[in-house]
């Protein structure tokens, strides 16, 4: 482990300094957590159905066969782009190498961060922090680990080892609603945010009233099954989508139906389907598992928190975060804000 991570973690509870005794870190009141293979492992949650968040993705990213090609790389570096107000990767990059310490909070296997990642990006003082709460943590290393100023670190974001205000930015992309409470998660992240420092961050919006059912529904039976078993019994609606697609049919919707909330207009079917009544994905420059592989992101994990813009506006408002930019998707919120 690299000297320059141990002199930003700290004791996760009492955020004081760790000792590095050989091959583990040693907190106040004979607190100790491993290092493993290179990497401190921080306890993992007491809450069982985040054990089983944690379970879901790490599955989900040891599968990179179903999310490492041209084209998924492509649309992911043009969608965080577009959603964080960039106009390429590389922009992206020096304004986060700019900032300093950057905190990558729900890594994941580094796949969205090696969009924009890359060989030379630090300016002098510039460190990358990747921390998620599984073990795709070690996928990040191997892809992203040769990079300079680089540092990887298995925790809860709900529990961060870091002292308060130790990073500059921090970028959390698709994690906080994942967790027992999205507020909760992003409150831990402003503690950890310096004054003046940016949070960049999505979590999920509230759908049409229909689909959030079905979203409960099928949620409730595939998060309860082991996750290769959960793969394949989310394929079919995989399939279903790819045959909605491909009818290329549309349908004229008279007027606005706010009991279902759709709106009135001319809907392509597949996607009147998708936004209002299933999440039945397809993405015709994906291949068949890369589709199953976003329909088992959104349905495996037991935790998926939904939210209106109300509740994340106000948020932001109570945790002492000021909104530069605040993006609505018909799929979530992306936001920029400044810690006042």
């Amino acid at each position: 482990m690299h000297s320059d991570l141990l002199g930003l973690l700290a004791d996760p509870i009492a955020k004081s300094p760790l000792q590095l005794d050989r091959e583990v870190l040693r907190g106040l009141e004979s607190r100790v957590w491993p290092i493993v293979c290179g990497i401190p492992r921080f306890a993992g949650p007491d809450d069982v159905d985040q054990r089983q968040t944690e379970l879901s993705f790490a599955a989900k990213w040891r599968r990179r066969s179903s999310y490492e090609s041209t084209a998924m790389r492509e649309q992911t570096a043009r969608w965080l782009c577009e959603r964080y107000g960039f106009d390429a990767p590389s922009s992206l990059r020096d304004h986060l190498a700019a900032a300093g310490a950057v905190l990558d909070a729900g890594c994941g296997s580094g796949f969205s961060a090696s969009t924009w990642l890359a060989p030379g990006w630090a300016a002098q003082g510039s460190v990358w922090v990747g921390v998620d709460i599984s073990t795709a943590v070690d996928i990040a290393r191997e892809r992203l680990g040769s990079i300079e100023h680089t540092h990887f670190v298995q925790a809860d974001v709900l529990a961060l080892p870091f002292a308060d205000e130790t990073f500059d930015a921090i970028f959390s992309e698709g994690v906080l609603h994942h967790t027992p409470s999205t507020e909760r998660a992003l409150r831990a992240l402003v503690t950890v945010l310096r004054r003046g420092g940016e949070l960049l961050f999505y979590v999920y919006r509230s759908k049409a009233p229909v689909r959030e059912f079905t979203d409960d529904y099928v949620r409730a039976i595939v998060s309860e099954l082991d996750p290769d078993d959960a793969w394949e019994a989310l394929r079919p609606l995989t399939l279903l989508g790819q045959a909605l697609a491909e009818l290329r049919v549309e349908v004229d919707v008279p007027d606005d139906v706010p009991l279902l909330g759709i709106r009135a207009g001319r809907h392509d079917v597949q996607r009147l389907i998708y936004w209002h009544f299933a999440k039945l994905f397809w993405n015709e420059k994906l291949s068949l598992e890369e589709n199953n592989h976003v329909q088992f992101d959104w349905y495996h994990p037991r935790y998926a928190h939904r939210h209106t813009e109300e509740e994340v506006r106000g948020w932001c408002l109570a945790s002492g975060l000021e909104i530069t930019r605040f993006d609505v998707g018909e799929s979530g919120f992306t936001v920029r804000a400044v810690r006042t």
